[in-house]
This record gives structure tokens, C-alpha cells and sequence, in this order.
């Protein structure tokens, strides 16, 4: 039986507000035996690399809403420092969604919203400061708006100064941005004299209280000696400011896990609500600044994974399950990766550093379908077909079908965008026993697309996208577009710049290995093809007129050419075609006939016709012998044949 798919959309998933909605996504999923597919940007809305964060937002343009039972939207992280662009283009991009969509702390159009409860942690903030601080002088940095979620955290505080008898002046409560700048602005007044300093200040965000602690402390303003400011949220950058921002863990989690329960009544009506009543990640968080000793267990907690340690034992396997920032660095990944030769290299080199992502369980990359092609760029959504260049399971070890697939010799693994991934739209519930999570994430080189990654875990084993994800795609997105600048010079070199076939430097570099690599009773084959007339042509009509009867002789020439099979303009107005296998004299004449019906077809359009002499010839490879030989009688033929066509042609002017 399928399994239900719940998909996350989000952004920047490494910060605190989206880590903590999966989680409750997450375990509820889990309970429920759905399948979550997180689609995410990794990078704030705010980022002020816009090239890069167009190529970020691209990834929402993958979301194919045939593949999923409902949708969960984070609108918050989605619009810091009032950006909409993301929020708006959503907002569009769902508006015909035939799936239930449920929104999270923020109105998102008309769907229905789930709010984190935010009223009892600025009771308890409130409860703390009245009870262990004595203060009783109170201002508080609001929000920019009366939304549900501002009048919620206010009516906490309000509630709680009431119970103690302590009256606040609504000309205290500022207006604020929940961003730094709303901090730095209040700050700003209390630094200039025009408002005198409350015992302390209650910010409704942690990047507002930021802001003001850190503009106050460059201006002489002690905190928590000549002010208590306290926030909300427990972000990283509270617990590592000096001094650390004491604050409150929301209950995010929760809110996700509510957002599933939504969903599931919905999409199985019939089936029972197991609620989340966890909630052992919700408190109040000690840091300094409001006086209080401070919690070392809060501020460490950041420092444990990602930022920890220069130097490792490498003989102890157990580091390998926990790859940090400074472990990713010390791999030399960037260099190997925008070291490689060829992008099938590159792509051998990607797939050998795959042990830097555990815990995992599948690895995809999948890219456009012409990515190399530097004429094909794309810079909004993806092309209709896409490669899956790799494949890789956890413990696998070796190239391979299964594991990098990307040949570069016709077995590439190719599949419509529409399916987003094939293991989304194969039944592999035999393979995965339990729920999957998948993290797709954007593969760019600025705006310019390149496709997208995707890594699968168990839901029981979710992993953390953190830094370390984001950075190793970082150094893909480097080395990917290297590659294709190296295989751009490359092809230059190897190719004809007109037809695009390649050039007699190109024939070699593809034809050697093969007579290298072919077996003992393979044969070799060539067909050369001569323009006739070139020259009186471009006399007579000009030489645009000759370079459309030369591409009108390449796209024959092209149009008989089979897999594996090596396509040559070898100058001028000389074409070839050779290959090495089983062949056969009828395939040789076969090709020859598909070539005359083309031209003739092609003919019957054209105004000034187009002709040419072919000749071929096959033997049995001799690798020693080389392809000189074969390509040689074949010249012969052709000539031939352009010998015979004259003849016939003045005879039948006699």
C-alpha cells in the first residue's frame, strides 16, 4: 500500500524555527507512517547574495503537487526583515493547489493556520523577572503588527503584570520589526536620553533584544547591570552574544506536529489522532542578560557538533557518524571535486565524498538534462528531463548502475521532471520497512540551475541539515560549474563550432579508446560523405547559402548516426561517420539509403537542392592497423560514387 506523503516547505532548514518544526513533523509522521518531503531553500530570505538566492529560491519551482496528500508552509522564516518576494511567489504557486494545505504561525492566503502557543512563555519570562529579578518597571518591544501571533505574546505579559498588580504604560510598548533593526531603533532613544531605562526590557524576539543589547553595550549601556533585557525564540546567535540572551525555547515542534494531526483528518478521516503531549524541549533558557548565572548547557549546545575540534582521532570510526564544519574543511573536498578533469570525474569525486554527509541512507544528484550545454542554461525551474548522475547508498562502495550512474556513454539514468524523483514514484515500500524523509535542496552556481540534491533517511533517523549540508552542496555547485567551464573548452577543441559534430581532434579522443577497449572479433567501420558543389554554390548564391546546404549535409549525416557511433565534419565540406561492434554490409547500405531519403526529403523544401557523395567501408579491427586504413577506402568509395553521379550527369546532357 502507498504510503500517505506530507510535504514541508520551508526555508533556511539549519536555523531554529524550521529544525524545530520538523522534528514535530517528523515524530508524528512517523506515527502515522507518512512520508515527508522537505522542500527548502538553505539560505534566509534575507541573504544578500541575490544571484545566489535566486538560485536557491528555483528550488520551489520543483514542487509538483500530483506527488503529495497535503502541505505544511512555514511563512515565518519565509519573510525575515519583510521580505514577501518568496512569500508572494508561493502564494501564487499554491493558490490552485488541490491538495489540503495547513500554514504555520503566519496567515498564508485563505488556508487555515496553526499557531505555537507563545502566550504561556512570556507568562513564564514575565513570571521570572517579577519573581527572581524584583523588577517592577517594565517596557516591551512589540511587533510590527497586530497579527495573532504579536497579540498572543503580549497578552502573556500583560496577563502576568496584571496578576501582580503592576500597570504598564501603553506609550512603553514600542513597535518593533522582529528583526535586529526594531532592537537598534529603541536602543537608539534610550541612548540619546529621550526615554529613561526600565528595569527591564521584554523583547518578542531574540533579534530584536540583539539588536538593542548590542547597540546599548557599544554606547556604555551595561546589560544586565543598567538594564535586564530578555527574548524569545533561543536562536543560535542568542546563546553565543555576549552576554548570552536568557530567552525561551517555543514549542514549534508542537505546532508541526498539530500541522500533521490537521492533515491526517483530512487525508484519512478515518483514522485516530495520536496527539503530541512532549514537551520536554519547551523552557526557559539562562543566558546573562537578565542577571541570572549563566546556563552553560544553553550556550555549549552550539558548539557541540558542527564547530568543534581541529583535530581528530581518524583511527576511531565513531567520528565518521558526526561530520562538522571543520571535518568537511579538513576533507579537501573543494579541491578535489574543482581539480577534476572531465565532469564523469567530478561526478566520481562527488560520490566518493558521500561518507560526509552521514547519517543517510540514499544520496541523489540529479541535474538537467543538458547541463554541460552552456547554450541550453537554464535560471527559472528545471528542464523537462533530468539525469540522475548519482545514486548512492550509504554502504555502497564502488561505482556502478546502482550507485553513480552517470557514464557519459548512453547508459545515463534520465526521468521527467514531473516524477521529482524515481524513488517517489516507485512503490519501494518493500525496500523502505519504515517512513522517509527527503530533503531536496537547490544545486545552482549562482542564478544559473544546475539541478538539485536530495537526501533520504529513515524518519526514526532523520539526520540534521545543517552547515555541513549546505556547504558540501556549496562546493558541488563550485565544481559543477568548473566542469562544465573545463568540458566548454573542451568541447570548443573537439568540435566543429558550426554543426556542433566534432572535429577530427574530437574523432580521435572518442574513437581511440573504443578500438582500445573493443574485443577480439569486433569490427570497424567508416562512411565519408562529400558535399557536392560547395564552391559554385557559394559562387553562385553567396556564402549563407553554402553554409545551409553544409548544415542541411550535417543534420543527414547526424540523422544516420547511431549510439555509440562517432559523428566527424572533418572540414570544409567533408563529413564522417565511424564506429566499432557487430556490423554488417546490409547496415552499412541501410545507413546509406536513410541518407539519400533524407537529403531528398530535406529537398523537397529547400529552393536550391542540396547533394552529396557517400562511400563506406567495414573490415575486421585490427587494433594495430588503427582506423587509418578503413577511413581511407571509404574515401575511395565516395569518390566513386561522386565519379559515377558526373558520369551519369553528362550522359544524360547527351
Amino acid at each position: 500500500m502507498k504510503r500517505k506523503r506530507i510535504g514541508l516547505i520551508t526555508i533556511s532548514p539549519e536555523t531554529e524555527y524550521p529544525s524545530r518544526v520538523m522534528s514535530g513533523v517528523f515524530s508524528q509522521c512517523k506515527k502515522y507512517g507518512y512520508d515527508v518531503i522537505v522542500i527548502s531553500a538553505l539560505v534566509s530570505v534575507c541573504n544578500y547574495y541575490k544571484n545566489y538566492l535566486h538560485g536557491e529560491l528555483n528550488i520551489y519551482n520543483l514542487i509538483n503537487f500530483d506527488l503529495f496528500d497535503g502541505f505544511i508552509i512555514t511563512p515565518v522564516p519565509m519573510t525575515e526583515d519583510h521580505n514577501t518576494f518568496l512569500y508572494n511567489t508561493l502564494l501564487e504557486q499554491f493558490k490552485n493547489c488541490p491538495k489540503p494545505v495547513v500554514s504555520l504561525d503566519k496567515e498564508f492566503g485563505e488556508f487555515p493556520v496553526i499557531y505555537t502557543d507563545d502566550k504561556t512563555p512570556f507568562k513564564r519570562i514575565t513570571e521570572h523577572l517579577i519573581k527572581k529579578h524584583n523588577c517592577r518597571r517594565f517596557d516591551i518591544l512589540s511587533g510590527p503588527d497586530d497579527s495573532q501571533l504579536t497579540s498572543m505574546r503580549l497578552d502573556g505579559i500583560l496577563e502576568v503584570l496584571s496578576e501582580n498588580n503592576i500597570t504598564v504604560d501603553r506609550n512603553r510598548i514600542f513597535r518593533g520589526d522582529y528583526w535586529y533593526l526594531g532592537g537598534e531603533r529603541l536602543a537608539n532613544r534610550y541612548i540619546s536620553g529621550e526615554l529613561d531605562l526600565p528595569d527591564a526590557v521584554i523583547c518578542l524576539s531574540d533579534h530584536m533584544a540583539l539588536g538593542l543589547i548590542n547597540r546599548l553595550q557599544k554606547n556604555n549601556i551595561k546589560v544586565p547591570e543598567d538594564v535586564i533585557i530578555t527574548g524569545f525564540g533561543a536562536v543560535r546567535e542568542a546563546a553565543v552574544n555576549t552576554p548570552p540572551l536568557t530567552s525561551f525555547v517555543p514549542s514549534h515542534a508542537k505546532a508541526g506536529a498539530e500541522a500533521v494531526d490537521y492533515l491526517r483528518s483530512i487525508i484519512d478521516p478515518a483514522a485516530s489522532i495520536d496527539e503530541r503531549i512532549d514537551t520536554s524541549d519547551i523552557e526557559l533558557k539562562l543566558g546573562a542578560s537578565c542577571g541570572c548565572e549563566e546556563d552553560f548547557s544553553y550556550t555549549r549546545a552550539y558548539f557541540k557538533n558542527e564547530y568543534s575540534g581541529t583535530k581528530y582521532n581518524y583511527d576511531d570510526n565513531s567520528i565518521w557518524d558526526n561530520i562538522n564544519l571543520t571535518m568537511l574543511q579538513e576533507s579537501y573536498m573543494a579541491e578535489n571535486l574543482t581539480g577534476a578533469e572531465t565532469p564523469q570525474i567530478c561526478l566520481g569525486k562527488i560520490y566518493e565524498t558521500k561518507y560526509l554527509l552521514k547519517p543517510y541512507k540514499r544520496f541523489y544528484l540529479c541535474l538537467n538534462e543538458n547541463w554541460l550545454n552552456t547554450d541550453d542554461d537554464i535560471f527559472d525551474g528545471y528542464s523537462d528531463r533530468m539525469l540522475l548522475a548519482i545514486s548512492a547508498h550509504y554502504n555502497s562502495k564502488h561505482h556502478g548502475w546502482e550507485h553513480h550512474v552517470f557514464f557519459g556513454d548512453g547508459r545515463e539514468r534520465y526521468f521527467s521532471k514531473k516524477e521529482m524523483l524515481p524513488a517517489l514514484t516507485e512503490n519501494r515500500n518493500d525496500i523502505f520497512k519504515e517512513p522517509q524523509v527527503y530533503y531536496f535542496a537547490p544545486i545552482h552556481f549562482g542564478k544559473l540551475c544546475l539541478g538539485y540534491a536530495v537526501l533520504q533517511n529513515d524518519l526514526s533517523n532523520p539526520g540534521h541539515i545543517g552547515e555541513v549540508f549546505r556547504n558540501y552542496l556549496r562546493n558541488i555547485n563550485n565544481a559543477l560549474e568548473m566542469s562544465r567551464t573545463k568540458y566548454r573548452s573542451t568541447y570548443l577543441a573537439e568540435h566543429d563550432a558550426m554543426t556542433g559534430l566534432k572535429n577530427r581532434r574530437g574523432m580521435e579522443f572518442a574513437l581511440l579508446p573504443k578500438i582500445k577497449n573493443a574485443d577480439e572479433n569486433a569490427s570497424i567501420f567508416a562512411i565519408m560523405i562529400d558535399m557536392d558543389g560547395l564552391k559554385k554554390r557559394n559562387d553562385k548564391y553567396g556564402h549563407s547559402e553554402g553554409d545551409n546546404g553544409i548544415m542541411t549535409v550535417a543534420k543527414a549525416v547526424r540523422s544516420i548516426t547511431d549510439e555509440n557511433e562517432i559523428c566527424v565534419r572533418g572540414g570544409g565540406d567533408e563529413f564522417m561517420i565511424l564506429g566499432v561492434g557487430d556490423y554488417t554490409d546490409h547496415q552499412l547500405r541501410e545507413k546509406l539509403s536513410r541518407f539519400r531519403g533524407y537529403l531528398e526529403s530535406a529537398n523537397e523544401t529547400m529552393s536550391i537542392p542540396v547533394e552529396a557523395s557517400i562511400g563506406y567501408s567495414l573490415q575486421k579491427l585490427d587494433k594495430n592497423e588503427g582506423y587509418q586504413v578503413v577511413l581511407d577506402k571509404a574515401d575511395e568509395k565516395m569518390y566513386e560514387d561522386k565519379r559515377t553521379k558526373k558520369s551519369d550527369s553528362k550522359k544524360a546532357k547527351q
